[in-house]
């Protein structure tokens, strides 16, 4: 029997079926397009930041920074990047003579995920701070620096590399319980930083897999991070130690914030075995430091704190309260003399 018939009828029903698959992922792309256009959906959502804002960098230890005159919609709320890569307003590298400046350094919670600009710490506390007046300060302004998914080795080096032109008076920088995770290693994401199916395929066979225990829970992972020995803690304090050095260079002053884990922040902190390792980090540097939880407690549900229901980024609400701790500290420092006095580093 001659097979050419069967093989070209065979070749017909496998072209077929490939125009059909492909018909239907380019439906279920734009549907997806639509649906997460504006979501609340956090790994979309993440995804979309990443593809839309951020671009990679030559530096090992930065991996990726945000990419300039760059605006998305996340969490529903617009974002937009400034010309020198900050989520914030426009500021001149040369700061004017009667501007006392503070930077902001942090991950997402720092950035105002989920929160409109006005809502963010950085905002907040510069509005609080003009208010209030500075004792033998002019006007302030507090610069969001900011980046999602940074560590204390990417903030330490996104001040290097960036913010340090700005010359600050004072740096903050706010701590989270997964700043000791590794930089990670930023690729081109390809395809995947344009496909929103593929991002969806792979953000929920990732919560698959978290679901069927072969990942372990969140509280473990960030648990594990401060075990001995782990090189990202390591690198999170070596990081500290050369922020420190950078901003005693600059005559800056650094304060470090210790922002809770707000899933559980009333009663005993999962945390505390945590914090108290940064915390000795810090003594022993001599970098003065505040923990936030305090002013975070006592203020109705942990939920009332959060983005969303599922999303436990700290909101307007949460951002104020770490706002007003901020507020009290700077002021009561901006009494003891010039800022670099508050520097006690040696």
């Amino acid at each position: 029997m001659n097979p050419g018939p069967r093989f070209r009828r065979a070749a017909v029903n496998l072209a077929l079926l490939a125009a059909a698959v492909l018909l239907c992922c380019g439906a279920m792309e734009l549907a997806l397009r639509a649906i997460f256009a504006r979501s609340l959906d956090f790994s979309m959502e993440m995804w979309k930041y990443a593809a839309q804002l951020k671009r990679p960098v030559a530096d090992a230890k930065l991996s990726f920074a945000h990419a300039p005159n760059r605006s998305a919609v996340l969490m529903g709320v617009p974002v937009s990047i400034n010309s020198h890569g900050l989520r914030d307003y426009e500021y001149s590298e040369q700061k004017p003579p009667d501007v006392y400046r503070i930077v902001m350094l942090g991950d997402s919670t720092t950035f105002g995920w989920g929160v409109p600009l006005e809502q963010t710490v950085a905002k907040i506390l510069e509005r609080n701070l003009n208010r209030a007046g500075v004792p033998g300060r002019g006007r302030v302004e507090v610069l969001n620096a900011g980046v999602g998914n940074y560590g204390t080795v990417q903030e330490t080096a996104h001040y290097r590399a960036f913010d340090r032109a700005f010359h600050p008076d004072l740096v903050v920088l706010e701590y989270f319980i997964n700043d000791a995770e590794p930089a990670p290693v930023e690729r081109n994401p390809g395809l995947l930083g344009r496909s929103y199916l593929l991002a969806f395929a792979i953000s929920r066979y990732d919560a698959l897999l978290r679901f069927a225990g072969r990942r372990p829970p969140w509280y473990e992972y960030y648990a594990r991070l401060y075990d001995e020995g782990q090189p990202g803690l390591r690198a999170a304090e070596d990081a500290l130690a050369e922020l420190a050095a950078l901003t005693s260079a600059d005559g800056a002053a650094l304060l470090v914030a210790i922002l809770p884990e707000l899933h559980r922040i009333e009663g005993a902190y999962r945390f505390e075995r945590e914090q108290r390792k940064i915390q000795d980090v810090l003594a022993a540097d001599r970098i003065p430091a505040i923990d936030l939880i305090e002013g975070l407690r006592g203020h109705g549900e942990e939920s009332s704190l959060w983005v969303t229901p599922a999303d436990p980024h700290p909101n307007g609400k949460a951002n104020a309260l770490i706002a007003a701790q901020m507020e009290a500290w700077i002021l009561a420092n901006a009494k003891t003399g010039s800022p670099g006095a508050w520097h006690t580093r040696r």
